[in-house]
């Protein structure tokens, strides 16, 4: 084979491989339902909040018997997560410090009827950091935006799986142009994948009020700002259920609503 025939044919096998690793990236892409594209959350009428009269909900949420071992992730199919990657690369399904359990979404669930609540103006910050999703777990209004990063340094493909909204999926480049979607639709437990990186979970939960917390590394949370009344309360998690309880709060008063899960 001569020189010049060889390099002919070698420009034809690279232009292939070229034309296959992109068809592959998009593959799974899909543009977002035009319902899913930002939108000024709408303010609800009813009552205005006192806010001079306002208390709060605040508590511990407790993690009872022994924890399950958290696995370990394996990276190695994209180097630059692994590289990426600050600490050991652990599930983070259930995630239990000192008997205190992280990620629990908690809510009111009823007692806010009649009143005007406020809507975020906002936009609720979801990024991908070391090839995670960061938060894990997150509130969002209905109707209120999401923004969406990619700090990495690899390629995502954003990807919610719900059950009361449209469904997209969306591939994003590394350190490109945030993405700014919505979910109209009051949704629990939204699952948020990337089509690129298996491991790669996380919830957003959509709710009507923002009246919501989720509890940090110490298994607290608080909900701040509530007019006085009287509250279903509702603690959700992705592995272990939901929880509810009655909680009344008076006039300035921040009243406790501890929870405690087991597997």
């Amino acid at each position: 084979m001569n020189s010049q025939r060889f390099q002919k044919l070698l420009f034809i096998c690279l232009l292939s491989l070229l034309f296959i690793f992109f068809a592959g990236c998009n593959q799974n892409s899909a543009p977002p339902n035009d319902q899913s594209r930002s939108a000024p959350a709408q303010a609800s009428t009813g009552t205005p909040i006192d806010a001079s009269t306002t208390g709060s909900i605040s508590g511990t949420i407790t993690f009872t018997g022994t924890p399950p071992p958290r696995a370990t992730i394996d990276m190695g199919m994209d180097a630059g997560c692994a590289l990426a990657a600050k600490g050991p690369n652990l599930a983070e399904a259930v995630i239990v410090n000192k008997d205190k359990l992280e990620n629990v979404f908690v809510y009111v669930k009823e007692g806010l009827e009649g009143y005007a609540v406020p809507k975020p103006t906002q936009p609720a910050i979801l990024d991908q950091v070391g090839c995670r999703y960061t938060p894990h777990v997150l509130g969002l209004v209905a109707g209120q935006t999401l923004k969406i990063l990619n700090s990495d340094n690899t390629m995502h493909n954003v990807h919610p799986v719900p059950q009361n909204n449209p469904q997209w999926n969306e591939s994003q480049m590394p350190k490109s142009e945030p993405k700014e979607r919505t979910f109209a639709n009051p949704e629990l437990l939204l699952p948020i994948t990337c089509n690129q990186h298996p491991w790669m979970k996380m919830y957003v939960n959509v709710v009507s009020n923002p009246f919501f917390a989720v509890s940090d590394g110490n298994g607290n949370f608080s909900i701040q700002g509530l007019p006085p009344g009287t509250y279903t309360i509702a603690a959700v998690h992705e592995k272990l259920g939901t929880q509810e309880m009655k909680v009344t709060v008076a006039a300035k008063q921040n009243q406790a609503a501890n929870f405690a899960f087991k597997q």
